[in-house]
């Protein structure tokens, strides 16, 4: 989902609840400032894809990951108004995963590298269109606090 809708805190807060791993999202480390460019993330994709690749192979059970190809996507085609091939091509080899796209409902939070306080409805839009196009079932997920957890906890009970 768009940025400050809580996907690390609720990528975390599954993972110590179902006792499982959680991936971080490698923009997070890599980033410093807000300003950026195409190369930057490239090498954020590349990474990020890298890493989820093996963090599937080494967790045997239950993993979440804090951000994906499709938030990658979404930023490639928001930002610079395309998407490089192997970012497609990535998307194309993933394995089957169980998608919640957290709603724009939490208050925005002040973050450096943040870009996109005002324009985060339109952007949960795109996102629920890329899932859609893409072909990814997906379960939105809303409220705060443990509300919005347990909201989680249903969904991935119901998609499994």
């Amino acid at each position: 989902g768009p940025e400050s809708t809580g996907k690390s805190t609720l990528a975390r807060q599954l993972a110590r609840r179902l006792g499982g791993a959680w991936l971080p999202e490698y923009a997070r480390e890599y980033l410093n400032t807000p300003h950026y460019d195409t190369s930057d993330v490239e090498t954020i994709s590349r990474e990020q894809w890298s890493r989820e690749c093996a963090f599937i192979r080494a967790v045997p059970k239950t993993g979440f990951l804090d951000t994906d190809l499709v938030v990658i996507r979404v930023w490639w085609e928001q930002k610079f108004g395309f998407v490089p091939e192997f970012v497609n091509e990535y998307l194309s080899l993933q394995c089957r995963k169980t998608y919640l796209l957290t709603a724009p409902d939490l208050n925005w939070e002040f973050d450096p590298l943040r870009e996109s306080k005002d324009d985060r409805n339109r952007l949960f839009e795109v996102y629920q269109e890329t899932l859609n196009v893409l072909g990814y079932e997906f379960t939105v997920v809303s409220g705060s606090g443990l509300s919005r957890l347990e909201r989680a906890l249903v969904a991935l009970r119901e998609g499994s």
